[in-house]
Formats: structure tokens, sequence, C-alpha cells
């Protein structure tokens, strides 16, 4: 099932969405393409040249969007990923021929369905990779330390958002954890070496696992990608001790709603809280704008509050410190 999309509502009868809300297929280079079924199918039967050219820029535009397999229905987005630019009026003449077998679901974005078999298949395999290197860090920690830790299963690691379930003690600055994505019979996309947690002096340790794991849900909710590892990494520790999480998903929340149809990393925001964080009195930059009304009522949508709260819910353009 999947567990990112329970809160869309049902009453619109859109389907759920095809994948998963974090599945981030970024650093998989390549896209599988089945070329028995792509040959056979009717949009290769059906459509126009350009209509097909378009249709296969969005389907790759769609395997690097958050999550995969999905692209925005907004037309200005779509003629910028199908290859036309700013000339929304020419995409318009072929949208239909080149939309084909799309369908939106509930987060009111497209998906394709054959795409997004692809990409759950692809994310299965990079949630497994990270069980393994979970694994083999848990075994090397055993022997060095003398110790019996048990390894997760693979259910229970992917239960917890493939979140380290034992930590005896932080990767060492000799061990670093590489994820390494397979393409289904096309090729292999390679991320990048995630290095060790910095153990600089100013940083603080992460919050509780509980924490986490619900920020990352109401991040999620806002269609940004966020996993418990991220936050584990150099500089989110201070920050995640001085603000609190209605501050920080009220400043992502008025960062999208500023820019319609754009899509940010949860990396984006560090920088922008970690001044915040610094200089609790200095207002939110301009793109977080808006009136002390439409403030409050984004933190009253994202906190299920009704009827306004009492002040020291709102952010008014300031950094919340916890503490």
């Amino acid at each position: 099932m999947n567990k990112n999309i329970s809160n869309f509502p049902r009453s619109n009868h859109l389907p759920m969405p095809l994948t998963p809300g974090d599945c981030d297929l970024r650093d998989f280079t390549f896209m599988p393409l089945d070329v028995l079924r792509l040959r056979d199918s009717d949009i290769s039967a059906i459509v126009s040249g350009d209509e097909f050219r378009a249709a296969v820029l969005l389907w790759c535009a769609s395997w690097h969007q958050i999550p995969a397999a999905s692209i925005p229905d907004d037309d200005v987005v779509l003629a910028q990923l199908a290859g036309y630019g700013r000339v929304v009026r020419e995409w318009s003449k072929l949208r239909a021929g080149a939309l084909h077998g799309w369908i939106k679901c509930a987060d009111g974005r497209l998906y394709h369905p054959i795409v997004a078999e692809k990409a759950n298949e692809a994310w299965q395999a990079k949630r497994a990779q990270r069980w393994k290197t979970e694994c083999a860090r848990i075994k090397k920690h055993n022997q060095r330390h003398g110790q019996d830790v048990p390894f997760p299963t693979l259910e229970a690691f992917l239960a917890d958002d493939g979140a380290p379930l034992s930590r005896p003690c932080p990767p060492g600055p000799d061990f670093q954890e590489t994820e390494t994505g397979t393409g289904t019979g096309t090729g292999t996309g390679t991320g990048k070496s995630l290095p060790a947690r910095a153990q600089a002096a100013d940083d603080a340790p992460p919050p509780p696992m509980s924490r986490i794991g619900e920020l990352c849900r109401r991040l999620r909710q806002l269609g940004i990608a966020a996993a418990p590892g991220l936050f584990a990494k150099p500089g989110w520790g201070p920050v995640l001790q001085r603000l609190d999480d209605e501050f920080i998903v009220a400043v992502v929340a008025q960062k999208l709603r500023a820019h319609p149809g754009e899509h940010f990393s949860a990396a984006y925001f560090l920088p922008v809280l970690s001044d915040l964080m610094r200089n609790p009195g200095k207002p939110a930059q301009p793109s977080f704008g808006g009136t002390h009304a439409e403030r409050q009522r984004v933190l009253d949508q994202l906190t299920g509050r009704h009827g306004g709260a009492g002040e020291h819910h709102t952010i008014d353009g300031q950094a919340r410190l916890v503490g």
C-alpha cells in the first residue's frame, strides 16, 4: 500500500497516486523502456510525430520528478517539460496526444501507469540497497566492538521509511554509505557517496525518530521528498533543536505557494532555516510573504486547527525558537 497518500481526499473520485510521495529517482540516470509494449501500444499508431516526441520527453521528465512517474497538471510547466519553453499556445495544439495514457490522481498530479510500474520497481530496488548498506554497517560495527546487534528484516526496515533501526554508534569516518539504483534491463543509476555524519562541535544531535518521522510525513504531504536519514546530515541538528516543526512546515508551505509548479528538495530549505535560526528577528524572504491572516490560515490548515489559534502559534515573519 502506498502509505504516503492516506490523507488525500477521496470525495473527488480520483484514484490514489501511483507511486509513493517520497519516490525519488533523480540519481537514476537511466529509465527502463519496454520496447515491445511501446511498439505495440496505441500511442505509436494514433498520435503525430510531434505529439510522440513530446510524449517521450514527458515520460523522461516524470522519471526525475517527485514523486517519480508524475508531472504537474499545469500547462505552463508541461510546455517547458515537453520542449516548447514558454510557447504554451503551441503546446496546447498537441496536448491531448502527448498526454495519451496519463491519468490525474488525488494529489492533483498526472501519472503514467507504465512509467509508474517501472518507477515502483526501481524505488523498491533502491530501498532494498539501503537495507543492504545498513546491514553491512551493523556487521562492521559488530565485528569491531564484539557486539551482536541484530540485523533488521527488509520488511521492518522499509516499514520505518528506510531509516537505520539500530544505531549503536554513528558511522565512523572510515565507513561511507553508497546507494546504487538499477534500472530494469536498461542501465544503472548510481547515487553519490553519502559522507559519514560530521561531528562538528557546534552541531547538535538529531531529534528523536518519532519527531523526525512526523516531520517527514508532514513535508511529504506538501510534496517534499523527505526521509529520516536526511536529518542526520550535518547542519540539520541545530535547526531542529531550535526551530519547531510548525514553523518549518509553514516556511516550506509559503515557499511552495509563492512558486506554484516548481519543485524543491528538502535540502534546499536547510540554509533558509539556518539563516532564520541565527537571525530570529530577521523577516523571512519576500517569497515567504503574505498577510498575517494568510500565514495563519496556512498554519491552521497544516495543523488541523480551525477558527484561529493563539498568537504563539503564528510565525509572523520571524523564526519561532524552541527552548
